[in-house]
This record gives C-alpha cells, sequence and structure tokens, in this order.
C-alpha cells in the first residue's frame, strides 16, 4: 500500500517564515551545540507539515552540517571515528527500522496518527531531557563552576567485561569494550533520530555514562553518527516520497548564517546560561506539543470530538507557545550579542585618545585591562599550540624577545569545555596537556639558549582565545605572538579561528607570523588610512624599525571610487608620516597605491620584498566583524610576511 503524501504549498510568507525558522534553529544550534536543531521538526508542524514528512526533512537538512562539524572536530582530534561508525551501523538500523515504525503509522492512521506519535515522543523526551538541563543549569550557577568529569561507575563495569570475539579498542575510551554494548545504544539512537529528526538526546549520554567516552569526543562522535544516520534516512525517507526537498533547503539556507552568530554568542555569556536557554526552549517547545495532542486524538476519534472553535484555539495556541520558544531563544542569543559589542565599543571609545604626534602615549584604563603604550616592546606573550603552524611565531618571538630584551611568557591552551557538556574527559586532557607542557619545556630551553627570560604555563579553558587575552593581561603584555593556520575562504568564515578572535578582542598589539615568514629587518610596510588607527601603526612600527635598523615604507591606498580630494588627502597622510617617521631617525619613503586595500597592502609588501606588514586594527569583533569584514583580517590571511595589528592607545 503506497503512503498519501500531500506537501503543503508555499507562499512568499511560508517561505519567509521557514527562513527564519531556520536562521533560530541554527542560532540555537550555534548557541547550544548541534541539538539545537530539535526546534525545527515542531516549528516545521506547527504550519501544517504532518509530522513524518517534517521528521523526514529535518534529517535531509542535518545532515550535510553533521559531515562538516565532524570534519572540523576531528582537525582537533576530539572525534573517534572508529567508535562513530560502528555505532552508525547499529544507527542505521534503528533509523530504517524507526523510519519503517512512522511509515507504518501513517498508512494506519493518516497524518494525525503521524503527528500524535511525533508529539508524544517530543514532550517525553524533552521532559526528561530538558528537566535534567534546567537542573544543571542551577547546579552550576549555585556552585560557580564546573564539577570534574570522571568516568562513570556503569562505564568501568562495562570496559571490564570481557567477551570473546566482539572485542574492539576505542580511543575516545582508552580501552576496549565489547560492541555488544555499542549495539543497543546505536539502534536507540536511530530509532530517536527517525522519531523526532534528534537522536543525540541518547547517543551522547550512552557514548558518555555508559561507554566511558570523554563528554567532549561523545559530543563531537555523535556527529559522525549523526551523518550516517542522515544519510540512511534520507534515501529511506525520501524512497517513500516523505522528503520535502522545499523545506529542507530552504531551513538549511536560514540555519547557515543563523549557526554563526549562535557561536558567536557563546564568547559573551557564562555556561549556566547557555544550558538555562537549552532548557527554556525544550520546556516551551514541550509545551507546544502537548497543547496540541488533544486535537490528533480527537481527530484519530480516540476522545470525544472536539468543538470546531476548541480545535482552532488549540492549534493557534500551540503556534503561539512555539513562536515563543524561538523567540525566547532568539531574543537571549541577541542580547548576549548586543551586551559584548555594546562593552566592547565603549572600551574602544575609552581607548581611544586620537595619537597627533610621535610622543609616548600613556597608557588608558579600560573597565578590563590596561593599553600598553605605544611602541613599547617589554612584555611579550607567545601562544603557540605546537602545531607546524606555530613554529614561525616560536621562532620570530625568541628573536624580537632578545633583539628587544624583553621578557617572554609562553602559553599553549588546550580546548577544554563543550558548549553541550562543559566538560573533556580526563584522559583526553592529560594527554593533550603533557604534550603542551613538553612543547614550553623546548621552548623555555631555547629561550635560555637565546639569553630571554621566559615562563611558561600550560592550560584550558573553554574559549582559547579568551584564555590567551586572560593570560596577556595577566603579565600586562604589550605583544602577542601567535601564529596563522591556513584557512581560507568559506571554511575559514565559518569557523573564525582564534588569532582573528584574539586580534578583536586583545587589548595590546597582535603579530601574526606565517609559518614560513622571517622578520630579520629588510624592510617594513605600514599602511595608514588617516584615522588614528593607522597613526598608531605608524608609532608602532618607527620604534621597531629603531631596533631592527629597517627602512619604513609608507602607504595610503585609495580607492577607485575616491575623489580628488581624498586622494589629496592620501597623499598629505603619507608626506605626514614619512616626515615624522624621519625625525624618528629611521629611513622612510611613500606611496599611494590604487585599488582595493588589501590587495595594495599584499602587492606592496611583496614588490619591497619586506618582511613585517603594520596595520592598525579598528578592532571589530562578533557580529561586526561577519557583517562588516575588515582590511587587517584580509591581510593577514593573505601576506606571506608577518602582520603586526597595532592596536590605538
Amino acid at each position: 500500500m503506497e503512503i498519501a503524501v500531500n506537501f503543503i504549498p508555499l507562499n512568499a510568507l511560508d517561505v519567509t517564515y521557514l527562513l527564519v525558522v531556520g536562521f533560530i534553529g541554527g542560532l540555537v544550534s550555534g548557541f547550544i551545540g548541534s541539538g539545537g536543531a530539535f526546534v525545527l521538526t515542531p516549528a516545521m508542524m506547527s504550519m501544517g507539515v504532518p509530522g513524518i514528512i517534517a521528521v523526514a526533512s529535518n534529517i535531509c537538512h542535518k545532515f550535510p552540517k553533521a559531515l562538516v562539524g565532524a570534519i572540523k572536530r576531528a582537525k582537533y582530534g576530539q572525534v573517534d571515528v572508529k567508535l562513530g561508525l560502528v555505532l552508525g551501523v547499529s544507527a542505521e538500523a534503528g533509523v530504517l527500522y524507526g523510519a519503517h515504525i512512522q511509515e507504518g503509522i501513517k498508512r494506519s492512521f493518516g497524518d494525525s496518527g503521524s503527528n500524535l506519535y511525533v508529539s508524544v515522543a517530543f514532550v517525553v523526551v524533552l521532559g526528561i531531557v530538558g528537566s535534567y538541563v534546567l537542573w544543571d543549569a542551577w547546579r552550576v550557577y549555585r556552585s560557580g563552576r564546573m564539577e570534574e568529569e570522571k568516568v562513570s561507575k556503569l562505564a568501568r563495569w562495562a570496559q571490564s567485561i570481557n567477551i570473546p570475539g566482539t572485542m574492539m579498542y576505542f580511543k575516545s575510551l582508552n580501552s576496549r569494550v565489547s560492541i555488544l554494548f555499542t549495539i543497543p545504544i546505536g539502534f536507540a539512537t536511530g530509532m530517536l533520530a527517525a522519531t523526532i529528526a534528534v537522536g543525540g538526546f541518547i547517543g551522547v549520554p550512552a557514548m558518555h555514562y555508559v561507554l566511558g567516552a570523554p563528554a567532549l569526543m561523545a559530543s563531537a562522535t555523535e556527529l559522525v553518527i549523526a551523518f550516517v544516520m542522515g544519510v540512511g534516512g534520507t534515501m529511506k525517507f525520501a524512497w517513500s516520497g516523505l522528503v520535502d526537498i522545499r523545506l529542507a533547503m530552504i531551513i538549511l539556507a536560514g540555519s547557515l548564517f543563523g549557526i554563526q552568530l549562535g557561536a558567536i554568542g557563546t564568547t559573551y555569556v557564562k555556561p549556566h546560561m547557555i544550558k538555562v536557554v537549552m532548557g527554556v526552549i525544550m520546556v516551551l517547545v514541550l509545551l507546544s506539543r502537548a497543547i496540541a495532542i488533544p486535537v490528533y486524538l480527537s481527530e484519530l476519534h480516540l476522545i470525544n470530538t472536539l468543538d470546531p472553535h476548541l480545535t482552532g484555539a488549540l492549534k493557534n495556541i500551540s503556534f503561539v507557545v512555539l513562536i515563543a520558544a524561538l523567540a525566547a531563544g532568539a531574543a537571549i542569543v541577541f542580547a548576549s550579542l548586543w551586551r559584548g559589542i555594546s562593552l566592547h565599543r565603549r572600551e574602544t571609545t575609552l581607548a581611544g585618545a586620537s595619537v597627533a604626534t610621535f610622543a609616548p602615549t600613556t597608557a588608558t584604563t579600560s573597565p578590563r585591562a590596561q593599553l600598553s603604550p605605544l611602541g613599547r616592546f617589554e612584555q611579550f606573550l607567545l601562544a603557540s599550540d605546537g602545531s607546524p603552524y606555530s613554529a614561525g611565531a616560536v621562532r620570530e618571538a625568541l628573536r624580537m624577545a632578545h633583539k628587544c630584551k624583553a621578557r617572554l611568557r609562553a602559553v599553549s591552551v588546550i580546548a577544554g569545555g563543550d558548549i553541550e557538556h562543559n566538560a573533556m574527559g580526563e584522559q583526553f586532557v592529560t594527554k593533550e596537556l603533557d604534550a603542551a607542557r613538553a612543547h614550553l619545556d623546548d621552548i623555555k630551553r631555547q629561550a635560555s639558549a637565546a639569553g630571554v627570560t621566559c615562563q611558561i604555563e600550560a592550560t584550558q579553558g573553554n574559549q582559547v582565545y579568551q584564555e590567551i587575552i586572560t593570560q596577556a593581561e595577566s603579565v600586562q603584555a604589550d605583544l602577542i605572538v601567535m601564529g596563522r593556520r591556513g584557512r581560507h575562504g568559506l571554511a575559514r568564515f565559518m569557523v573564525g579561528p582564534s588569532t582573528v578572535r584574539v586580534i578583536g578582542h586583545a587589548h595590546c598589539n597582535v603579530l601574526v607570523v606565517p609559518r614560513a615568514a622571517e622578520l630579520v629587518g629588510r624592510r617594513f610596510v605600514v599602511a595608514s588610512d588617516g584615522s588614528r588607527f593607522g597613526d598608531a601603526a605608524a608609532v608602532t612600527a618607527a620604534r621597531l624599525a629603531k631596533l631592527y635598523n629597517t627602512p619604513i615604507t609608507v602607504i595610503s591606498v585609495t580607492r577607485p571610487e575616491h575623489n580628488d580630494e581624498r586622494r589629496r588627502e592620501a597623499q598629505q597622510v603619507v608626506q605626514r608620516l614619512v616626515t615624522l617617521i624621519k625625525q624618528e631617525g629611521v629611513e622612510a619613503e611613500g606611496e599611494i597605491p590604487h585599488g582595493r586595500p588589501d590587495e595594495m597592502i599584499i602587492q606592496t609588501a611583496n614588490a619591497k620584498n619586506c618582511d613585517l606588514i603594520v596595520i592598525g586594527s579598528h578592532g571589530r569583533t562578533g557580529l561586526e566583524r561577519i557583517l562588516l569584514g575588515g582590511t587587517s583580517e584580509r591581510v593577514i590571511d593573505q601576506a606571506r610576511c608577518a602582520v603586526l595589528v597595532v592596536k590605538s592607545a
């Protein structure tokens, strides 16, 4: 018997609603983790999409994002691919069986039966998970800290059971475990995914508490399972004609942008608030589905037929509550973004005394940190993760510290804490910290040989960039030295590397050193737009050029759309800065390239064979950075030489 499927018609208002739903779903996912997609199935059902089609379309939209997320987190060693694939096999069986149940309910009871099945599943699952999340948020808020993660007694028992012929070693567990334990976990995860389109509510806790995987690796490995389930589930549902590709693609389009803003929002809130957002949305979605259940029971004649006016009222109330859930999540995330951006703007304003001459500027105090006087190079902070991308930063930090007679603090930060679980496995952390300490010990030996005073510290934090900034502020660093990872294009835009965030949030200058770059003093290029940021760059470059006995080329780029007056202003800026730099005893010349600023800066640096570009930062972070971009970022991304980003004091 074929399944009768009626895709709902879509008008402009429906498409707009779906884009907004996708955006908010992505916003919530970026804020609380991949499980945020649970809001999408009820949101589609609230506009009249049958439950089975909403689930199928949600699964279709999710698996491409799961693949991207798994690849990203695998680069940081957080994914146990072997465990993910083993669980994925049984999860696929669970998805296929769950889809079979969904299709059977659809055949026997129609859309009302499908809607009732999905709604009851949401009420039960969100009731359990939402209550726990809110309780955990309250516990974290009261204690003010996260408890250290430990392997559960159940996991230790599972790892101790030896069943011949079924044992398999998994790196995330650092132990062998029988695959007989993985089968029910994977199957249940797949069943839940086929029921509500989100299987992580079972998969992640089970990997952590039953198998003993660190929570961070469990949440990352679940992305592998989600991809495997998504591919199989999409094909299964699509074969039966249940995937509305229009819904999947529209929601995916909205979520791609929303997930970026949600992730940025996490940088401005405390861990317990993330849990509060998740719990509140879960409870409201639960309430929305619970209100609709009597309607489905009435349509199936399992209770007395409801009055049409009451039926309409219940549907409207359910829809309003669902909208309230989405609005509440979006409001909290945007409020966090607004507070963070407003605070950053206030700090930038407080720090913004104009630079008129080359006289050293007195530090300006902000609510959170103290800016270093321009041109001072007395205390450096080197941030290195021990990867090949950090090699240039380590080498040049030691050389510059020796030349400037500066003190050096070298730090290595291990990412610890996950948006959904805020914990990292003890075994995983210990291994990473041991490697970081060995790397830092090597740096300290090199510093000692070079006559540089060096302190080292290996630490961990939820946000790597924030920990780097905290370390810099603790020693009142004048300069942060970092490597540049080779990310380009869309991947870099979506990921938002720590280097870019450090530049955006740090109160001191930041030197970004590509892997092969060497700072030996051939020539510096200073880019200025005539603002105080450009003047600050020139001040700092002049101080550093005297130490390196290096000539400077000053440039001010004009765009094709600029008029003659703007070109004259650029010429005046260059002449003024060249004159003042020469007064400092540094050889200087000026040029006025014509074109796009980042391209002209790179071309000039390459043509002059320079080994350092000095550029001012307008301090854009978060939402401003994504919407507006920045010349500094593009120069850093493309330059072959080191780039010094100067903060105005």
